[in-house]
């Protein structure tokens, strides 16, 4: 019978042989000597080791993801104990889309030393259904996801007036909100003034902070949505905001001050929030929030992701790579622990639907310069 059971564990993968070692073990103990378990055992901790771990990071050298990929290479080589720094490959695209396209052709079973470094604007593209999206960031499993601060600053008139454009006693306009295009990042705001009932207009080409505050400070646009920089501080730049100009609501990481969503869409409407366009929007912002993401196919082998979420969880005590997440302004959460806050970047089927149907309602409406319709 112990030799029939052991031609069938034979034929097992790894993980299901070595169960059933262990159930034969217990059942057989005499059978079998301890030096054969021990064995078995520095064997599991041998294939748990990277061979040729590398990292695809999603942007040139000049991005944010390539800033910080030397110093992050450099700082998980010390957890996969393999000499730093690890192979890193640079995507000279914009927002992280064709890094995360490649990333999602590799094939992790027979792979499992590859992992993707990507910006949260490749997130938001793949929720809003970019036709350049051929990857599936579900399928991903988290390592590390960096968060910052996103705020939505707006015209004091609108800040005062919101209940009484709900309640028809206003009659708006409206909301000009720069974006670098209606799609990327700033999609958090576009949706959030939508569902507050302010019907936004999407004004594309500010690409940069300074020359969407300009163009808020000249009356260009009514609303911008900014998030904190190197050596910024988000406190003291809505602080010194031109006169009339307040932040209407904020998401990721709280900023003293400013209000949530939550809180801003109850003094609005009474009610608390709720339908699958606002689940959809508390997926896209916290994919705006979440500056970086460190990742690994969902199928790597669980031993290896064991391995590079220990990694993970060592390089972010790096000092190097703490200074540089202080001067970002980023809070990182490393390990297992980052896996439920990438989840937090996918809705449900019936609000990811009911976001895509929204975008395509709107984007001939953008495109001739109208203002944003709630459904």
């Amino acid at each position: 019978m112990r030799n029939r059971l052991t031609f069938l564990a034979s034929g097992l993968n790894p993980t299901r042989r070595r169960f059933l070692s262990a159930a034969l073990a217990a059942g057989c103990a005499t059978s079998f000597p301890a030096r054969a378990w021990e064995d078995d055992m520095r064997a599991d901790a041998t294939s748990s080791l990277i061979d040729s771990p590398r990292l695809i990071v999603g942007g040139g050298p000049d991005s944010l993801p390539g800033q910080v990929a030397p110093l992050l290479a450099t700082a998980l080589a010390g957890g996969l104990t393999t000499p730093p720094p690890i192979a890193v490959h640079y995507d000279m695209g914009r927002d992280g889309v064709t890094a995360a396209n490649l990333f999602d052709n590799v094939s992790p079973e027979a792979d499992g030393g590859t992992a993707i470094l990507a910006p949260g604007a490749a997130l938001i593209a793949s929720l809003s259904g970019d036709s350049r999206v051929h990857f599936d960031f579900s399928r991903w499993a988290g390592l590390i996801v960096a968060r910052r601060p996103v705020v939505t600053l707006a015209r004091a008139e609108l800040h005062r007036t919101i209940r009484s454009r709900l309640s028809g006693l206003f009659h708006d306009r409206p909301v000009r909100l720069a974006v670098s295009h209606p799609t990327g990042v700033e999609l958090s705001s576009l949706l959030g003034l939508s569902l507050l009932g302010l019907h936004p207009l999407p004004v594309d080409g500010f690409a940069d902070k300074a020359s969407a505050l300009e163009a808020l400070k000249s009356g260009q646009v009514d609303a911008v949505q900014l998030t904190p920089g190197p050596g910024d501080d988000l406190a003291a730049d809505i602080a010194s905001a031109p006169e009339g100009i307040k932040p209407i609501f904020c998401s990721g990481p709280s900023v003293a001050g400013v209000p949530g969503f939550d809180a801003t869409y109850q003094m609005a409407r009474g009610h608390a929030p709720s339908g699958a366009l606002y689940q959809s929007w508390l997926a896209v912002s916290s994919a705006a929030a979440s500056a970086l993401v460190l990742a690994l196919p969902m199928l790597t082998p669980p031993l290896a992701i064991a391995r590079w979420r220990h990694a993970a969880s060592v390089a972010v005590t790096d000092t190097a790579l703490k200074t540089w997440n202080d001067a970002q302004h980023l809070v990182v959460t490393a390990g297992a622990d980052s896996a439920s806050l990438l989840n937090q970047c996918m809705p449900e089927l019936t609000s990811l639907l009911a976001l895509r149907r929204w975008i395509n309602n709107n984007q001939p409406r953008w495109r001739q310069g109208q203002e944003t319709r709630p459904t």
